[in-house]
């Protein structure tokens, strides 16, 4: 299977404490095998059985699917940094060259490279390099060669087959997942009659025997019966929690090998209520009443949790008035604002002009300037005035060519 959307896990053991268990009721039936033949239960229907404890061990452990991915990642993100590298220095020349505000020069110089996602800055890279490899005359004159273009071309058709590789693992992965959810199934079911049969065969006549046949939460006995364990935490806690007012959405980045997310609202930090249960990084909020709210996200998978997030606290909007003649010297490299009174910070954000939707911040504080120095590139930055529970409305977008 390709999509993330797997079979319902009917247990909530470990795979290792589900076999462990199971291997203890072939014990026991075989133990009780004549209290156990008016069930229809015979040395044939455990040696049945153990054949489908033993195919359910010899499955893969999902630890070596979880390596080969974050090894694949591993070289994915070698690549990627290689190609952001040289497509800098390919933009560097190229406005010494041409000069920032000609089309070649933008041509070569695709905006922030490094907040472009990994298919986005493929494309933005052969872009670069047919650009490259068109004008390779002129660039020649401040250094660039046929075999470094040369060099750079094969390093993003390597990067491509990364990136092939890192979805083929996962999808193997996958796979591997549903494969043993549907196994351990099967399992879950068949030790779930017996250990009917052998509550029945031997409740009021010995406790001892019957605690055998308890399902109890490491799967090996215990007291509380029938107790569902929590699922082991083996992913990644969600990171990059953030809140869009205008949408109303709270989003995060994805974890590698989670298949849904959990986000929970509250309004003391205490009590918290579950707002969204689905397989997006994203979700969209009702009308948010009690400020500050506080938002915590955490991610699942059919065999496995994270931790939950730092909590995101969500102050209330506010009418602090936006921040007036917002400009920017390129000269002395300062961004600067007027005063707004009333405000505790400010908070300034940047994104690539055409390219990225996302806004990043790059300033919160109480200064009304910051310097900062632009990569090459068209830009788009806004300010915004913030106290301690609110935020203010955004200034005028400022747009900036590098």
């Amino acid at each position: 299977m390709s999509e993330n959307n797997f079979s319902q896990r009917n247990y909530r053991m470990s795979y290792a404490d589900l076999a462990i268990f199971a291997n203890s009721i072939v014990f026991a039936m075989n133990r009780d095998l004549d209290e156990f033949e008016s069930y229809g239960v015979s040395s044939g229907t455990i040696s049945n059985l153990e054949e489908v404890i033993n195919e359910f061990q010899d499955l893969p452990d999902d630890e070596i699917n979880r390596n080969d991915i974050s090894n694949a990642v591993e070289v994915r993100d070698s690549l990627r940094n290689t190609i952001l590298n040289i497509m800098r220095g390919i933009s560097a020349r190229a406005k010494a060259i041409y000069g920032e505000s000609s089309a070649k020069y933008r041509s070569l110089s695709p905006g922030l490279i490094s907040k472009l996602s990994d298919n986005n800055l493929l494309v933005a890279a052969r872009q670069v390099y047919t650009v490259a490899e068109n004008n390779l005359s002129a660039l020649e004159a401040e250094g660039l060669t046929e075999s470094y273009l040369e060099y750079f071309n094969s390093t993003i058709n390597n990067y491509e087959d990364a990136i092939n590789d890192v979805n083929n693992k996962k999808t193997i992965r996958d796979d591997a997942t549903e494969i043993k959810i549907i196994k351990g199934n099967e399992l879950y079911s068949l030790i779930s009659k017996y250990c009917d049969y052998g509550k029945i065969i031997w409740g009021g006549v010995s406790d001892s025997k019957y605690n055998d046949y308890v399902i109890y939460s490491t799967g090996t006995g215990g007291s509380g019966g029938n107790v569902i364990p929590p699922l082991p935490v083996n992913l990644d806690t969600p990171t990059g929690l953030g809140y869009n007012y205008a949408n109303r959405v709270v989003y995060w980045n994805g974890v590698i090998g989670a298949t849904t997310y959990k986000v929970e609202k509250s309004s003391n930090n205490i009590n918290y209520t579950t707002i969204y249960n689905g397989e997006e990084d994203h979700c969209t909020t009702s009308a948010l009443i009690d400020f500050p709210t506080y938002i915590r996200v955490k991610a699942l998978s059919p065999t496995g949790t994270s931790e939950y997030s730092e909590v995101l606290i969500i102050p209330e909007e506010t009418n602090l008035p936006a921040p007036q003649n917002f400009a920017y010297n390129e000269g002395l490299q300062r961004l600067s604002w007027d005063p707004v009174a009333g405000m505790n910070r400010y908070e300034v954000v940047l994104r690539a002009a055409g390219v990225s939707t996302n806004w990043t911040v790059i300033y919160s504080g109480t200064s009304t300037y910051i310097a900062y120095q632009f990569e090459a590139g068209s830009w788009e930055t806004k300010v915004r005035a913030n106290t301690d529970t609110s935020h203010g409305e955004w200034s005028e977008v400022l747009s900036i060519n590098i």
